[in-house]
């Protein structure tokens, strides 16, 4: 057949080619296109799908499948009716469907259904997991509007329905130290994990609506919100994550929990379900206690530790220490970074020193003293003018002013009936810009033969895969709003983003190993959240005719695709059209 024209028009989507030259070759690609208007009425086009490159369409046969259908729509065949229905997003679905067989999640959540008479819990879980993956929603979305319209499921799987991920939830939560336990045992097969040091750290999600602690939702209530939203209520979370980012447990505590009072619950859980040796924890510096740090020491666990930097006389001295002529300061970094060591009452501290951290300090704390002291000269003003002479609301005003400024530390301020005076605290601010600025302080149980001083920063660096991976669960997976009133539903969809999440992190590592960059980034590596996207495009497109044949054609991928797919480990030999 000889292609006289470029567009065959199907409604509002029709069929293009795209030719391209590479060399003396002459490529041309099949593309289903869309027609649409812009907000200024002006026509435009986006792709729907690519079906691929027209000679390897023509030796599979697909092509002529293609051309037959589209030639009866056009009236040149005995049925005129052919339309192309829909073109739900595939190759996404593929990639989290290759991830759920890798770890075995069917078998487990089929033994867990089983267990608990639940026909369909593996699909259900997946469902929701994939949803997560890509296109965040509510569960009820989910089944009612992303399921078939924008995402097809893998043959293989069945599309649950609304009460069925209900239940799912409710499974989940229940089974939620089997599912760890599980993934944790596939995981040192699958990405070799290295448990030598075992990340911790808190965040909060918080609610809207209803604020009060209920019998349904006992764990609910204020506290401290990393979110910033201390008017909510809230639970908060605990994650723990190796070194290379993968999360392998979760807890979630009351919303009111202080910090340092989780540590002791979860390294207990820790060591007792997963029978881990000698291991190295990683945490900031709201978590440590000098009972904390007896009960790590007490319960066989190394540790890395941010210390606090105000108010604590042991850091101060350090600091002092690290500021004397004796110090002697190595290289941690390619950006300048360095850092000393300080035996201070027989426990190992490192001092790190960073001149992009020292400039950021320095200008950070230029911009609060400036609006801290406008904001006492104001003060003082009022009260020289009699404004203000009672020195509770003088000393009310005042605090207004230092309470959340973050600079309170370095002023002074002396208070009398229509007396007010400030000055700046030189101890303090001597403190502020010789020792502290452009440092932090690490203290660590490892010894210098376990871990030199750049390896002790380096651990505390890997704190950071805990902040990625909360990031990734608040931003990509969407954790929140949380659509849910009960203690076991909100428990079982944070299970269900963990684990997420912990897919996410595996693809990840898989895109590093591959060694895949991000084209639209020169050098940098691509994210699973960009790879996802990328295989969004890869359509399944279902035609059917008057007769309701009906045929489904998945678009072949192209070489970007392909890799990601390959990186991916997804099988792709049998995505052939199929007749229903």
């Amino acid at each position: 057949m000889i292609w006289r024209a470029c567009c065959i028009n199907l409604c509002l989507v029709y069929v293009k080619i795209d030719r391209v030259r590479s060399g003396k070759k002459t490529y041309s690609y099949l593309t289903l296109a869309e027609s649409y208007r812009n907000e200024a009425g002006q026509p435009r086009h986006r792709v729907v799908a690519r079906l691929g490159e027209v000679t390897d369409l023509k030796s599979s046969g697909e092509l002529e499948r293609i051309v037959d259908a589209l030639s009866v729509q056009l009236g040149r065949g005995p049925n005129s009716e052919l339309s192309a229905e829909s073109a739900p997003s595939y190759g996404a679905m593929a990639a989290c469907d290759a991830y759920f067989s890798r770890l075995l999640l069917d078998e487990l959540f089929g033994a867990i259904g089983r267990r608990r008479r639940s026909a369909g819990l593996s699909d259900a879980v997946f469902a929701m997991v994939a949803n997560r993956l890509t296109d965040p929603s509510s569960k009820r979305r989910c089944v009612t509007d992303w399921l078939g319209a924008d995402a097809a499921l893998p043959e293989s799987r069945e599309a649950p329905s609304l009460d069925r991920l209900y239940r799912a939830l409710d499974a989940v939560a229940d089974a939620k130290d089997e599912i760890e336990a599980h993934c944790f045992t596939e995981l040192c097969n699958l990405a070799n994990l290295d448990l030598r040091l075992v990340c911790y750290d808190l965040t909060s999600t918080y609610f809207e609506g209803e604020e009060k602690t209920t019998a349904r939702f006992p764990s609910k209530a204020f506290g401290y919100s990393r979110d910033h939203r201390g008017d909510c209520p809230q639970i908060v979370i605990g994650l723990l994550v190796t070194s290379d980012g993968i999360p392998i447990a979760h807890h979630v505590f009351s919303g009111n929990t202080a910090d340092r009072s989780t540590l002791p619950e979860v390294m207990a859980d820790l060591q007792a379900r997963f029978g881990v040796g000698r291991i190295a924890l990683v945490a900031d510096r709201g978590l440590i206690s000098e009972e904390n740090l007896a009960q790590v020491a007490a319960n066989g666990f190394d540790h890395v530790l941010a210390t606090r930097l105000h108010r604590d006389p042991t850091v101060a001295a350090v600091l002092e220490a690290a500021a004397s002529e004796q110090a002697v300061f190595v290289p941690v970094g390619d950006d300048g970074t360095k850092a000393t060591e300080v035996v201070y009452e027989q426990r190992r501290y490192v001092v790190v020193d960073s001149p992009r951290r020292h400039v950021r300090d320095d200008a950070r704390r230029s911009e609060l003293l400036a609006v801290t002291e406008d904001g006492l000269i104001a003060l003082a003003e009022r009260v020289r003018k009699g404004r203000l002479v009672d020195p509770a609301k003088i000393g009310a005003a005042a605090d207004r002013i230092l309470r959340d400024s973050g600079v309170s530390r370095c002023f002074s301020t002396k208070i009398a009936h229509g007396l007010f005076t400030w000055d700046y605290d030189e101890k303090a601010m001597d403190y502020e810009e010789r020792l502290l600025a452009g440092r932090y302080v690490i203290t660590t149980s490892l010894d210098n033969k376990t871990a030199s001083t750049a390896q002790v920063v380096a651990h505390y660096k890997a704190l950071q895969s805990v902040e990625r991976r909360f990031r990734v669960l608040k931003d990509f997976l969407a954790l929140r709003p949380v659509f849910h009133y009960t203690e076991k539903r909100v428990r079982g969809h944070v299970a269900i983003c963990v684990l997420a999440a912990v897919i996410e992190a595996v693809m990840a590592l898989d895109l590093t190993r591959a060694k895949i960059t991000d084209p639209d980034l020169d050098g940098q590596q691509l994210s699973a959240r960009r790879a996802l996207c990328e295989l969004e495009r890869i359509r399944m497109i279902r035609f059917v005719d008057g007769n309701d044949n009906e045929r489904q054609v998945i678009t072949r991928p192209g070489p970007f695709q392909a890799k990601i797919l390959a990186a991916f480990g997804v099988n792709t030999s049998a995505w052939r059209s199929r007749v229903a």
